[in-house]
C-alpha cells in the first residue's frame, strides 16, 4: 500500500501537479470502463426505451442537432443517447467521490483537523482537478477530431471546457497554496460538487418515470423538480454568495491584490451563471407544479413538450442559451456591417461611374 504524503509534502506545486495528473490518468482509465458497463446495462433495462426520448431532448438542449448534419450524419441515435446517459451517471459518481474526502475538514474545521484529514481535503480537490483535466482533453478531442464516433457540438464544448472546467483548472492549485485553510473554500468545494452530483442524478432518474400513464410517477417527477430547485437555491444562493464574497473580503484585507481582482472577476461571472440557473429552475417549477395529471391525448402531448423543454433544468442549458443569444447578436451585427459596407461600396462605384459619364 502506497503511504499518503504529509500535508507539508503535498503543499508544493510539483507535488500537486503530479498528483492531479495521476488522478487524470485514473479517470481516463476508470470512467470509460464505467460508462461502457452502464451503457450495456441500459440495453437490458425495461425503462430505457421510455428514457431515450427525454435523453435526446436534453441533448438537443445542449446543442446537439435535431436533424442529421455533416458532423452528425445519423442525427442523435439511440446509441449516442445511451452513451450520453451513461456518461452523466459516471460524472455524478466522479463528483461525489471527489467531494467525499473533503467532508471531514468541513465538519471539524481546518485548525482542529489532523494532518490526515487535511491531506484528504487536498486530495479531494486534486481528484476534481484531475477529472477536469481528463474531461477537458476528451471533450476537446470529441469536439475537433474528424469522424469521431462520439462527437459533441462546439457550443457544448465552449460551455463545459471554456466556461466550466477552466474554473477548477485556474483556481484549485492557487487556492490550495494560499487559502486552503479558509472555511469558505471548504464549503464551496463540497457543496457545489455534491449539488452537481445530486442534480444530475435526479435529472437522470426523472427520465425513467412514466409521467403520461402513471399518476405516481407524475407526482414523483414534480417532487424531483422541487428537489432540484431546492438544491440550486441552497447551494448557489444561500451558501455561494456569503462564502464567495466572504473569501473575497478576506483577500482584500490581506492586500492580496492579484487574488482579489481575479476573484472579483470569477465571482461575478459565476454569480451571474448561478442566478441564470436559479431563474431556469424557478421557471421549471412554475410550469410543473400547477400542472395536472394528463388524461387526454392533447394533455399528454403538452406534458411531453414540457418534459422536452425542462429536460436540462439546473445544468448547462441556460448558459448555452446565453451563448446562442450572444452568437445571434454577433451575427446580426456582422450582417448589419456587411449591408452598410455593401451600400457604401455600391454608392462609391456609382459615384465613380457618374463622374466618368460627366467627363
Amino acid at each position: 500500500m502506497i503511504p499518503l504524503p504529509t500535508f507539508e509534502q503535498l503543499s508544493t506545486v510539483p507535488s500537486m501537479a503530479t498528483t492531479a495528473l495521476l488522478f487524470a490518468i485514473f479517470w481516463t482509465v476508470s470512467l470509460p470502463l464505467a460508462e461502457k458497463k452502464i451503457a450495456l446495462k441500459l440495453t437490458d433495462a425495461a425503462w430505457w426505451p421510455g428514457a431515450v426520448s427525454p435523453t435526446k431532448s436534453m441533448m438537443y438542449n445542449f446543442g446537439y442537432p435535431k436533424e442529421p448534419t455533416k458532423r452528425f450524419p445519423d442525427g442523435v441515435t439511440e446509441s449516442l443517447a445511451r452513451d450520453f446517459y451513461s456518461g452523466t451517471i459516471s460524472i455524478c459518481v466522479a463528483h461525489a467521490l471527489c467531494a467525499t474526502p473533503m467532508v471531514p475538514v468541513l465538519i471539524r474545521g481546518w485548525e482542529d483537523s489532523s494532518d490526515f484529514i487535511k491531506v484528504s481535503f487536498v486530495l479531494g480537490t486534486l481528484a476534481d482537478l484531475g477529472f477536469d483535466i481528463y474531461d477537458a482533453v476528451q471533450l476537446s478531442i470529441r469536439a475537433f477530431a474528424k469522424n469521431h464516433s462520439k462527437p459533441i457540438p462546439i457550443e457544448f464544448w465552449v460551455i463545459l471546457v471554456c466556461m466550466h472546467h477552466t474554473t477548477a483548472l485556474l483556481l484549485v492549485m492557487p487556492l490550495n497554496l494560499h487559502y486552503v485553510h479558509r472555511f469558505e473554500y471548504h464549503q464551496t468545494a463540497v457543496s457545489l460538487l455534491y449539488a452537481a452530483s445530486a442534480c444530475y442524478l435526479a435529472g437522470a432518474y426523472k427520465f425513467t418515470l412514466n409521467v403520461y400513464d402513471k399518476r405516481k410517477d407524475f407526482v414523483l417527477y414534480k417532487i424531483i423538480v422541487l428537489f432540484q430547485l431546492a438544491v440550486l437555491l441552497y447551494t448557489r444562493i444561500y451558501l455561494w454568495f456569503p462564502a464567495a464574497f466572504g473569501l473575497r473580503a478576506h483577500m482584500k484585507e490581506q492586500n492580496d491584490t492579484t487574488f482579489f481582482y481575479g476573484a472579483t472577476v470569477m465571482v461575478t461571472i459565476f454569480s451571474i451563471f448561478n442566478l441564470v440557473l436559479i431563474v431556469d429552475g424557478l421557471g421549471a417549477a412554475a410550469k410543473w407544479l400547477p400542472r395536472k395529471f394528463p388524461k387526454s391525448k392533447e394533455e399528454k402531448g403538452e406534458t411531453a413538450a414540457l418534459v422536452r423543454r425542462t429536460s436540462a433544468t439546473g445544468i448547462v442549458a441556460p448558459a448555452l442559451q446565453m451563448l446562442r443569444a450572444y452568437e445571434a447578436k454577433r451575427k446580426f451585427r456582422a450582417g448589419v456591417k456587411l449591408v452598410i459596407a455593401t451600400n457604401r461600396l455600391s454608392s462609391h462605384a456609382s459615384s465613380i461611374s457618374n463622374n466618368k459619364k460627366e467627363d
